[in-house]
């Protein structure tokens, strides 16, 4: 990669979690009660930004689950992990994805049950194997949410406006800072911010995609990938993710515009369309990167999203001839 963009985070070991004991013991109840029993182990995952519980747990009978947990503390996480309850009663059979069992409002907190998957979480470097794993799934998933499935139009997912994804367009209007981006960024500021502007017209489409997928959103098992943390789901072509997801295939050094182009999502996308998306996210990732840290998020945050949006931004400079 032609930027340094430094070492990538451990995306198993970013995490910093609440302990079970933390956690209410009327949420604690609703877990045992879905388990069979109270926990006697409890094994905290350690990947993900959010602060929120997040672990295996097992009780005595041996029943096993996933279970995720936030309160009022974390305000952001629970409309997330809200969100992700709604999302996942709509997911197709199809998409590979652990199951959801159970969701519950516990007072003010939230609690989400899913298949316990014997796997790992996928860790810089991923070897090509991995990575074949990873876009095979997310290529059975597009199919699955191609055209978008009835079951969660009717859950109201919005269209990909581009809310969020329009840095370059603020800074070069003078309404954001340019500290965050490199050299690079600002000498082809004009350019980032068009590319950026014309991104929802070239992601429209009849399908639903994931809006978040990274290697830290799945799970690596022997032979196949499962599709994690269906928070972000938007009415939208599913190439979007399978770029976003291949920013970190350029980071690491691999030949991320080949495996691109032979991704069944991509058929018949132009490379306007696919420059357009590159600067969107590149844009989120840069100017986030020098945000203050948030209170109760993973201290790794914005050092996950400076190494990304560099190697965005690295890919998108190598296909444009900067």
């Amino acid at each position: 990669m032609g930027l340094h963009a430094g070492t990538p985070v451990r995306y198993d070991a970013t995490a910093v979690r609440l302990g079970f004991g933390d956690l209410p013991e009327a949420v604690r109840a609703e877990i045992a009660a879905h388990l069979g029993g109270p926990p006697v182990t409890v094994r905290s995952a350690g990947g993900g930004f959010t602060g929120g519980f997040a672990a295996v747990v097992t009780s005595g009978t041996g029943r096993c689950m996933f279970v995720k947990a936030t309160g009022p503390d974390l305000p952001f996480v629970v409309d997330a992990y809200s969100r992700e309850a709604h999302n996942n009663t709509a997911l197709p059979d199809t998409v590979p994805s652990p199951r959801m069992r159970f969701s519950a409002q516990v007072h003010d907190w939230v609690v989400l049950g899913f298949d316990a998957v014997d796997g790992t979480a996928p860790a810089l470097p991923l070897t090509v194997a991995q990575w074949r794993l990873m876009l095979d799934a997310w290529a059975r998933a597009a199919e699955a949410l191609t055209p978008a499935p009835e079951p969660l139009r009717a859950l109201g997912i919005p269209h990909m406006t581009g809310r969020g994804l329009h840095h370059f367009t603020d800074v070069a209007a003078g309404t954001t800072p340019p500290d965050p981006l490199p050299p690079l960024a600002v000498t082809h500021l004009t350019a980032l911010a068009e590319l950026e502007a014309v991104m929802p017209r070239a992601v429209a489409a009849d399908a639903v995609t994931h809006g978040d997928l990274r290697p830290d959103n799945m799970i690596l098992t022997g032979d196949r990938a499962l599709i994690c943390d269906w928070t972000a789901l938007e009415v939208a072509a599913c190439w979007f993710d399978t770029i976003a997801l291949l920013i970190v295939a350029h980071g690491e050094g691999h030949d991320a515009d080949t495996w691109l182009r032979r991704h069944p999502t991509v058929a018949g996308v132009t490379d306007e369309q696919i420059d357009s998306v590159l600067a969107a996210i590149t844009g989120y990732y840069l100017v986030n990167s020098g945000r203050p840290p948030i209170d109760r998020v993973s201290p790794h945050l914005r050092a996950h999203q400076r190494w990304n949006g560099l190697a965005a931004l690295d890919w998108l400079a190598s296909r444009r001839g900067w």
